[in-house]
């Protein structure tokens, strides 16, 4: 039997080549068509703690309790406290939209109609990283300020003076005078120390503590990249091999899948396309390492260890689909690993299946849920650069 699997002893034009047609696939923000969301997301707040795809700039962990820390000091009822905060927000969008529009502004386009601010996407973040040192919601926030007396004043102090201290968050780097006017995305060194020794504080035993002490050298495109590996510490370096071995092994059941629409919906090109992809995949170098030996117990004890919530169906799933790569046969013609993404699709989406449901299959353009997992390495890496060149100014 010919195996797609077979170790080949590839030049490095044909290794270009293939690499070429699978980058050209790869999709920055794949949809979980399998129902490995859950193993996802695990080893992304394993790797890096705080980060959200929600996440832009590594300033507005400062931005967000600036916000609100203005906000409280006024000591509003609740409710149009809530209203000031949205307010003062919309303030920033615009401030940010004078100074750095093309930065990663939140709200850039939508501005004054947002419906999700920043306070919301980086409220998280803040209490992972010992920022926000409470556990209310934001409106919890708001209204305790308001009841809580007011923090006393000596009497020789000018009140005009006297900075508002707000004990839900750290003592924060000052806010610059013109921020809510024109700002950009820049850090002070000041801010950049603050951030980073938050960060270590609470995640130096994580890959992002690693890369905050570190940096990242040069334009890398993967967490797994050779050049930010060197003395890597065990336990980072456990989480990172078992999140890049299944990046890698579970890129071909997505394009299984469209391979398998592509033949019901009739769509000679797109079957073409997907087999060629997929053939790609399964011969690729690292795919056939990857799969060549993997400690799958270690992977589950892993994620148990991270507090994955343990979910049977999606355990059974993952090892058959490694088992059907390892066995080495051509899968886009195997009716075991057919009936694998088929059954699979089906428990998750029942009769919205796109393999029952006419009307779904009508509706789908192809390239669905593909591309290899990064596990928001994009929002992380940006989060450390932000970090490192406020780090490398000589004035704070």
């Amino acid at each position: 039997m010919s195996s797609s699997f077979a170790w080949v002893d590839y030049s490095s034009a044909h290794r270009e080549d293939m690499d070429r047609l699978l980058d050209a696939f790869r999709d920055k923000g794949t949809v979980d068509e399998m129902g490995v969301g859950t193993v996802r997301n695990t080893f992304s707040e394993l790797l890096f703690p705080g980060t959200s795809t929600l996440h832009t700039r590594a300033r507005y962990l400062l931005f967000v309790p600036w916000s609100v820390t203005t906000v409280s000091s006024r000591r509003l009822p609740s409710d149009r406290a809530v209203h000031e905060l949205r307010q003062q927000e919309i303030r920033l969008i615009e401030s940010l939209r004078a100074g750095d529009i093309d930065g990663g502004v939140i709200g850039r386009d939508a501005r004054a109609s947002l419906g999700r601010m920043a306070s919301v996407a980086y409220w998280g973040a803040l209490a992972i990283y010992g920022i926000k040192r409470c556990g209310h919601t934001i409106e919890q926030h708001l209204r305790y300020a308001t009841e809580r007396p007011p923090a006393s004043v000596d009497e020789d102090d000018d009140p005009q003076h006297v900075r508002h201290v707000d004990p839900c968050f750290r003592q924060l780097p000052t806010q610059p005078d013109d921020w809510l006017r024109t700002t950009d995305f820049a850090l002070t060194r000041d801010e950049a120390e603050f951030l980073r020794d938050r960060i270590l504080d609470t995640c130096s035993d994580r890959y992002l503590g690693w890369l905050i002490q570190h940096g990242v050298r040069g334009d890398t495109d993967m967490p797994w990249d050779q050049s930010l590996l060197a003395d890597l510490p065990t336990g980072p370096a456990r989480s990172l091999e078992h999140a890049r071995r299944f990046s890698l092994l579970h890129e071909g059941a997505p394009i299984l899948y469209n391979l398998l629409l592509a033949r019901d919906k009739g769509w000679a090109e797109g079957v073409e396309t997907y087999t060629d992809r997929f053939q790609a995949w399964a011969a690729h170098e690292e795919t056939q390492q990857a799969a060549a030996a993997w400690d799958r117990d270690d992977f589950w004890r892993c994620l148990a260890q991270a507090r994955w919530r343990h979910n049977p169906a999606t355990h059974t799933y993952v090892d058959a689909w490694v088992a059907l790569v390892r066995d080495g046969r051509d899968l886009t013609r195997d009716p075991m690993a057919e009936k694998l993404i088929r059954d699979r699709e089906l428990s998750l989406k029942g009769r919205r299946s796109r393999f029952v449901n006419s009307d779904a299959l009508e509706a789908w353009e192809g390239g669905s849920g593909m591309g290899r997992m990064l596990y928001r390495w994009p929002e992380a890496k940006q989060l450390v650069d932000d970090i490192h060149r406020g780090l490398e100014l000589v004035d704070a």
